[in-house]
């Protein structure tokens, strides 16, 4: 955007025609996600400082040290705050970033030279795109993150020439319009060559700047605004044109609104001395005390280093979010292992008990399972724990079956970004098979599961907002291993096989439903469906000692389902239900495992056994857990 367009003389003339034109048109980088790149294309919203090296053909005057940006210098923009947390090259694509936005750009359409930088080169966003796609030999990086912020300088240009009489308010709606679709297929060109993680931002509230705020336009400005982000998302939508919206609009109206909260103290002048000079030269020098953090703007139009913060963790809510929330369909996969563990410690209790006797058993185990961030891993710590009740009946020397009700809780924290608690009640059948030293057995489990307390953790410069829900799902498994021991005196050693199959369900969510009024970083996501096939090969021994018996096991753990996961997820500000996929936590394909216990016998009737499980050499995972079983023989 620029600040000099337009003439104050103008205002009273131009009110009633831009009315009547748009009456129609409606209203820690710890938990990152790295990507294999940020480019953006764009305005002087995502201006990195391309007039301060020079383009080609650029004859740019000399800057002072760390001016060159749109901002209160030499605070950065968001665009270079988001391509450094999310692995870009935070630079001017100039000078060897990825930050292609040249401030005055217009979406394909020539820019008056008013609207440009010093000696600006004319590089619309059309361009800027052609300039990206033949470094790649026309494809864009698909691991990469994108950002497309336009149309400011569209809508300038045209109230500029209706200022002057050059075109007429019907054509200033049509060429506002035209714009925002040619966004659309800008965007769209992007997707075609290969971009999947596209940002389409909406125009921010230009109408509320200080050039127009209280003035005789603002609510025309304001409109115009309106109906261009309208039509890009209609457009993206009507195209199916899958981009991550985010919606600025509603992001600047609420800052607005509790200024105060998020720090400002001004936000109708601009923190730029003198008033009415353009923030691409501004710097410390010349701003006012303070105004980088505490002025919403630096000039008539641009944002202040703050705001540009603010649009940073914006953007981040809406890629971090989603990615965290992969780990909600994770979580229920450790605490079913729990259970499972002390259907375990039951059956052999049982297995081992009287023919034709009924043996109760009760369990409980108690344990934790940590996912490092890295790459597409967020950062999730749960603290589970599982109760089982059941009953065995060893129907002859070969078999043993059972039927037991089990709980299963977790309290899990999403590193910075979160938290929820899940909560199973689970009915589980089982058996086993045992002839000399051939054995085998089979459990199969199904469960309703509940997330409580689900919490998500928005940072906003310095405003922290919890957006809240709660939802349900299901999780249904069954686990089948066979093995042989062989017997040398006291010592029984022996290899076995397993193979566990799981299927987690997360219903899908909205953060803040019951709220009165939706924010712009509440989201909907969609339903989650997680998917295990777990082999184990390995071995294992015990030692008898009489009453009571030490045991051990190892194995290698395969997971041979590791297909890509995302996580959808829509705005809930943005009325055409735009939504997108984010990666969501991919696990590991081999690890270890290993138990230690001991079992045995109290009375004739009362047996014991306490057993240590944890797991080894795991991709950004680390699980244990404690088991222990007491059983009463009938």
């Amino acid at each position: 955007m620029s600040v000099n367009f337009i003439q104050k003389r103008a205002a009273k003339r131009l009110l009633p025609a831009i009315v009547a034109a748009t009456l129609g048109l409606g209203a820690s980088a710890a938990d990152a996600i790295t990507f294999s790149g940020v480019y953006i294309f764009g305005d002087s919203l995502a201006d990195a400082g391309i007039y301060r090296p020079g383009i080609a053909g650029l004859t740019t005057p000399a800057f002072a040290a760390g001016v060159g940006r749109f901002t209160t210098n030499p605070g950065p923009v968001w665009s270079e705050l988001i391509a450094s947390y999310y692995g870009g090259v935070p630079r001017p694509s100039n000078a060897g970033g990825g930050i292609y936005a040249q401030g005055g750009s217009r979406v394909n359409q020539p820019t008056p030279a008013s609207l440009l930088g010093p000696g600006g080169t004319q590089r619309p966003v059309s361009t800027q795109i052609n300039e990206y796609l033949a470094a790649g030999g026309g494809r864009a990086d698909g691991r990469a993150l994108y950002g497309v912020i336009a149309g400011a300088n569209d809508i300038f240009a045209n109230l500029g020439a209706f200022q002057v009489g050059a075109i007429t308010a019907a054509q200033l709606q049509a060429n506002v319009l035209s714009a925002a679709n040619g966004e659309v297929a800008e965007i769209a060109r992007l997707r075609a060559a290969g971009a999947r993680y596209v940002l389409a931002f909406a125009i921010p509230d230009i109408g509320t700047t200080p050039q127009f705020a209280g003035t005789a336009v603002q609510g025309s400005v304001t409109a115009l605004v309106a109906g261009y982000n309208v039509t890009l998302f209609n457009g993206l939508a009507a195209a199916g044109v899958q981009v991550i919206p985010a919606d600025t609009f509603t992001l600047l109206n609420e800052v607005r609104a509790n200024a105060a909260a998020f720090g400002f103290t001004n936000i109708t002048s601009p923190a730029c001395l003198p008033v009415g000079s353009s923030s691409l030269v501004c710097s410390a020098a010349n701003t006012v005390p303070n105004g980088a953090t505490t002025y919403l703007y630096a000039d008539g139009v641009h944002p202040s280093s703050a705001m540009h913060g603010i649009v940073s963790d914006f953007v981040k809510s809406l890629i971090d979010g989603p990615n965290a929330y992969s780990t909600m369909a994770e979580v229920p996969l450790a605490t079913r292992a729990a259970h499972i563990r002390t259907l375990d410690s039951g059956l052999r209790t049982g297995s081992v008990g009287e023919v034709r006797r009924i043996t109760a058993f009760a369990a409980g185990d108690g344990g934790k399972s940590d996912i490092s961030a890295n790459g597409l891993s967020p950062q999730t710590n749960s603290k589970n724990r599982s109760g089982t009740v059941g009953v065995t009946f060893r129907t002859s020397e070969t078999f043993t079956f059972g039927a037991a009700i089990g709980k299963t809780t977790a309290d899990a924290t999403m590193g910075s970004l979160g938290k929820f608690d899940t909560n199973e009640s689970l009915l589980s059948l089982f058996g086993s098979f045992k002839s000399g030293g051939a054995y085998a057995s089979s459990m199969g489990t199904v469960a309703d599961v509940k997330f409580n307390n689900v919490q998500r953790y928005v940072k906003l410069g310095q405003v922290t907002r919890t957006n809240s829900s709660n939802t349900k799902g299901s999780n249904a498994s069954l686990g089948l291993s066979a093995g042989y021991d062989f017997a040398l005196g006291a010592l029984s050693v022996g290899p076995f096989i397993a193979y566990t199959t799981q299927s987690v369900t997360v219903n899908g969510f909205t953060e803040n439903a019951n709220a009165a009024t939706a924010l712009s970083t509440d989201l909907k996501i969609g339903e989650q469906n997680r998917d295990s096939r777990i082999t184990s090969i390995g071995g294992r021994a015990s030692f008898d000692l009489g009453k009571w018996t030490p045991f051990a096991r190892i194995s290698l753990e395969q997971e041979g389902s590791r297909d890509e996961r995302s996580v959808t997820a829509s705005p809930v500000t943005i009325a055409q239900g735009i939504s997108y996929e984010i990666p969501g936590y991919r696990p590991g394909k081999k690890w270890g495992a290993a138990a230690l216990g001991v079992r045995g016998t109290i009375t004739d009737q009362i047996s014991l056994s306490l057993v240590y499980s944890g797991t080894f050499s795991r991709t950004n995972v680390k699980e244990d857990g404690f088991t222990g079983n007491i059983a009463f023989a009938f």
